[in-house]
């Protein structure tokens, strides 16, 4: 026995050494914001010192908290970089682990160490290895899964409290690893039914019968209240709506086809050969158990996974990750069907004809997108540009399936360890494909500042906190990595109720107008401001760091405006035909302030575009010409302490940009500085 352990953590060595070599190279992210979401629910979990999900300060209905409990040390004692380099370490450990339980399933099944040794092998070897470059929780949640499959098959098979006990702790397991395969609380009481009939299942698993009609009550009584999403978190409307909307069936299979030929359809034409003998005629309850969970779990987790895709994927894109979980019970089944040799007249024929449907279905479902291959979303896809087309894909498949038959006729003795290799082979070199082809070059990619990652933290002393103050038209990845990277970014402000680049909690201010004020929440004193921000401008604040995209200032509480504007977009164009307003504030200094505006022309203009400023009891007026910025106009204004100045821009000409706006002009820059004291009354707005 200690030998077989030792193959079978080889083989999760070898799997960890391929993943690995990828994995620690990544510097860059890939799936955003679910990334971003284990990193803030880690450093919430190290910080807290508990596992109830929170980000930026908040309860955060995350309940997948598996992984991030997992990653949380490496992320409460170093820096954010580095922290994500050995959470891609640990990735690479993690998810090829999976081979254990599936080697104590298949040894369970079948009463073989060498057939649990092949089941270990196919589990580990596949092109989802890729997924352990990106920081999501499926890497938590394929070993969790095939822990989960092992405890339930152990009570179906061999009835206990304990092993009852056992399986509801592996479900419970499997929920928190990943929310999606809260699907096995259904899968396990229906093979149940079908392993043992209800009279026999109630009598023989009373703590689970019992366990399941609590479940139920609860739910009712959560249901009748209109709190039952509270079970699920944020993640409460996928299990909600129309859970079997238009093309169910179509995607489904595409989903299954995708995965299928993934794993390299010999393991799912022997297990699924195998599953339905096994079902036909009962051959001892181990067996039997894990058949019926088998013809269970993979329809109605393929079901789950096309259903989810096709209400919230972008364009119903088929994302092999939700459902490479089937491939240890592939594995399992397909190492039981090598093994038992009783079977092989009956399994061989079944075989062919199972691989004869499984090519129809890849003409008719397999809908693969090679112009879009997302390696992360979909590995097991991104591998299929390598052929030509369908044909030769399908011929690829029957050749192996073929080449497994022939050794299963006639050299029985070989069959196993001869389809394991082979087929543990092709799901490396499938993995090696994506991670050359397309995982290096996306995760080695430079960060879109040219500054060092944890650029933030190393400008703050201490624990002082951070907040991001995003500009709603910025690029999403500047506000993205800056809170990736950096421990110390703990809050994001939302101004004026406008959008932000996350789904997570926010700290809602407002720019008051009137008073010239950031007003509302003022939980730091850094801020992180974009350097297109055209809304306001923080008075006295001091530069901490940054580049002209992002910068980082110190600012006083209250948050006190130097200026504001009403009338522009949130980009800084001026709305066509309507006036615009800069407004300028006092910020507690009294004299006159030295202004200057630089205004810019979209280059789709026709022809110059006429402006003029008026305020402070001075005009200016101009043109700017079509793709051009024009020198800074000057102004003096005259500002009590606790007043404001108005600035009126008006423009006489519009002109329609790419995104189909009709704009006027382009407010590029603002600068306001003290220029002495105002001679003679102060002249205010207010």
């Amino acid at each position: 026995m200690p030998a077989y352990w030792a193959l079978v953590t080889s083989a999760v060595l070898v799997a960890a050494g391929i993943a690995g070599y990828y994995a620690l190279r990544a510097t860059s992210w890939a799936v955003m914001t679910d990334e971003l979401q284990v990193v803030r629910l880690a450093e919430s979990t190290a910080a807290r010192l508990s596992p109830v999900p929170h980000i930026h300060g908040a309860y955060y209905g995350a309940l997948a908290q598996l992984y991030p409990l997992l990653l949380a040390p490496a992320f409460g004692f170093l820096s954010a970089p580095a922290a994500e380099t050995a959470a891609h370490a640990l990735n690479a450990v993690l998810l090829p682990s999976a081979a254990w339980p599936a080697y104590l399933l298949a040894r369970a099944v079948t009463g073989s160490r060498a057939a649990g040794l092949a089941a270990a092998a196919l589990t580990a070897f596949t092109p989802w290895l890729v997924l352990t470059s990106a920081l999501l929780t499926e890497n938590a949640a394929y070993p969790a899964f095939v822990w989960a499959i092992y405890l339930c098959h152990r009570t179906l098979s061999e009835p206990s409290r304990r092993n009852d006990a056992l399986a509801l702790a592996g479900l419970g397991l499997a929920f928190f690893a990943r929310t999606q395969l809260l699907v096995l609380a259904v899968v396990l009481p229906l093979a149940l039914l079908l392993h043992a009939g209800p009279r026999r299942s109630v009598r023989t698993h009373p703590l689970l019968a019992g366990a399941y009609a609590a479940g139920l009550v609860v739910a009712g009584l959560l249901l009748r209240a209109g709190s039952l999403g509270a079970v699920v978190g944020n993640y409460s409307a996928p299990f909600s709506g129309d859970l079997l909307p238009h093309g169910v069936a179509a995607s489904t299979a595409e989903h299954l086809v995708h995965v299928v030929f993934g794993a390299g359809v010999v393991p799912f034409v022997l297990a699924t050969a195998w599953v339905i003998l096994t079902l036909v005629r009962r051959r001892g309850d181990a067996a039997h158990a894990f058949a019926a969970l088998f013809a269970v779990c993979v329809p109605l987790m393929s079901v789950e996974v096309a259903s989810f895709d096709l209400r919230f994927t972008a364009h119903g894109f088929d994302q092999d990750r939700y459902l490479f979980y089937l491939v240890p019970l592939f594995a399992v089944g397909a190492s039981a069907a090598l093994v038992s040799r009783e079977t092989l007249r009956r399994l061989v024929p079944l075989a062919l004809v199972l691989t004869a449907i499984a090519g129809w279905f890849l003409f008719q479902f397999g809908n693969y997108d090679d112009a879009t291959a997302i390696f992360w979303a979909a590995p097991a896809a991104a591998v299929h540009p390598v052929f030509p087309n369908d044909g030769v894909l399908l011929a690829a498949a029957v050749v192996l399936v073929g080449a497994a038959l022939a050794l299963v006729w006639r050299a029985p003795r070989a069959a196993l360890a001869s389809v394991a290799v082979l087929v543990s082979a092709l799901g490396a070199a499938q993995a090696l494909y994506v991670f050359e082809r397309y995982e290096d070059p996306a995760m080695t990619r430079p960060t879109v500042l040219p500054l060092a990652r944890d650029w933030i933290d190393r400008r703050v002393p201490g624990s002082a906190s951070v907040a991001l103050v995003p500009s709603p038209r910025d690029t999403a990845a500047y506000w993205w990595e800056a809170e990736l990277w950096n421990k110390r970014v703990d809050h994001v402000l939302r101004v004026d109720g406008g959008p932000t680049f996350s789904p997570f909690p926010t700290d809602d201010v407002r720019v008051d107008f009137r008073h010239g004020v950031l007003a509302g929440s003022e939980p730091s004193d850094f801020l992180v401001l974009s350097g297109s921000e055209k809304r306001f401008h923080l008075a006295a604040a001091r530069r901490a760091g940054g580049t002209r995209v992002l910068r980082l200032v110190r600012v006083q509480r209250p948050y006190r405006l130097d200026w504001a504007t009403r009338g522009f977009t949130p980009d800084g164009w001026t709305i066509a035909g309507r006036p615009a307003r800069l407004r300028f504030y006092g910020a507690g200094v009294q004299g006159r302030r030295h202004v200057a505006i630089v205004l810019a022309a979209s280059s789709r203009a026709a022809l110059p575009l006429g402006f003029t400023l008026r305020g402070g009891g001075s005009e200016r007026a101009g043109w700017v010409d079509p793709g051009g910025a024009r020198p800074p106009v000057q102004m003096n204004l005259c500002i009590p302490p606790d007043g404001f100045v108005d600035v009126m821009l008006t423009t006489q000409a519009a002109v329609r940009i790419p995104d189909g706006r009709l704009v006027g002009l382009h407010l590029e820059r603002v600068s306001s500085s003290a220029a002495g004291g105002c001679p003679g009354p102060q002249v205010s707005s207010r």
